[in-house]
């Protein structure tokens, strides 16, 4: 069987989505080869000191990077995941201080690939309205949800006792940063007196949560599962999404789904979820006609 290397980084410090995304692929796909090393830990480094080394000495048949970047010149074929451009479309997101030259990193990663897999067909549009030349590399495959999401009502009660979840709440999952606007989730909550549950790492420290709302981070599989089947509602209110696995798995778990009408959502979600516009008002009717 010829092997395919994967770069699993995101296993030990990558993005959760990322990491998820991973996992699922070395378990379905039993040619890849993940290679594990983080030294050095500067990413570019990494991926053009020292990974075209590692691409001579493995028999590799070719090479995934799974998140964004990979390296501009390949000893192998070159398969690059890009999961969303907003870095490209919307800088000020990102507070990152090296904005500009992460950007053509982005960039140049997506011209030396071979083929560019993105996960939805929205994303598909917006790599190709933005690198014209890189169009016929392109292939949509959409993301699938874990069988290890289910209704778990026995978690749902451990995780409730565990971090003092409230009998009832509005749930978000994913990094907290400005395009997931949470801002409008919580003041959702604080208009219809119910309580808001974040997951997630905080990316962007003037997000200014209100006292109380402390984010949970770093759970384990089973007490995500748990978190999910506990919620009355999944809120997701982002304004820019590649495809927003948060809410297959919400679904998955049997939670309602109101959901902005933005990007790649409505494609991801059908007509399986409430889609509304991304402003509070709307929010609170989408969370009130699911809860009724």
């Amino acid at each position: 069987m010829e092997r395919i290397g994967i770069d699993c980084r995101s296993l030990r410090r990558g993005p959760l989505g990322v990491a998820t995304y991973v996992r699922a692929l070395l378990r379905h796909l039993p040619e890849l080869d993940p290679f594990f090393s983080t030294s050095p830990k500067n990413n570019f480094l990494w991926n053009n000191l020292y990974l075209p080394y590692w691409q001579f000495r493995n028999s590799w048949r070719l090479y995934h990077s799974p998140s964004y970047t990979g390296p501009l010149i390949n000893v192998l074929p070159l398969v690059l995941s890009v999961h969303d451009i907003s870095y490209l479309v919307r800088p000020e997101w990102y507070p990152h201080t090296s904005g500009p030259l992460r950007r053509a990193y982005y960039e140049a990663s997506i011209r030396a690939a071979e083929r560019v897999i993105v996960p939805s067909d929205f994303s598909a549009a917006e790599v190709t309205r933005l690198f014209p030349s890189s169009a016929s590399k392109i292939r949509r495959i959409y993301l699938g949800v874990s069988s290890e999401f289910y209704p778990d009502l026995k978690r749902a009660a451990l995780v409730r006792e565990r971090f003092q979840l409230p009998s009832e709440y509005l749930l978000h999952v994913g990094d907290l940063h400005n395009r997931r606007n949470i801002p409008r989730i919580i003041q959702v909550g604080q208009k219809l007196e119910m309580p808001v549950v974040l997951v997630g790492r905080i990316f962007d420290p003037d997000l200014g949560l209100p006292t109380g709302i402390r984010p949970l981070s770093d759970l384990s599989l089973e007490d995500l599962r748990g978190v999910y089947s506990g919620a009355s509602l999944f809120l997701y209110a982002s304004l820019y999404e590649g495809f927003g696995l948060p809410l297959l798995e919400a679904m998955a778990c049997g939670v309602p789904v109101v959901a902005a009408r933005r990007a790649s959502i409505p494609e991801v979600c059908g007509d399986a979820a409430i889609l509304v516009e991304p402003n509070v008002e709307s929010l609170a009717e989408g969370v009130r006609a699911a809860l009724e």
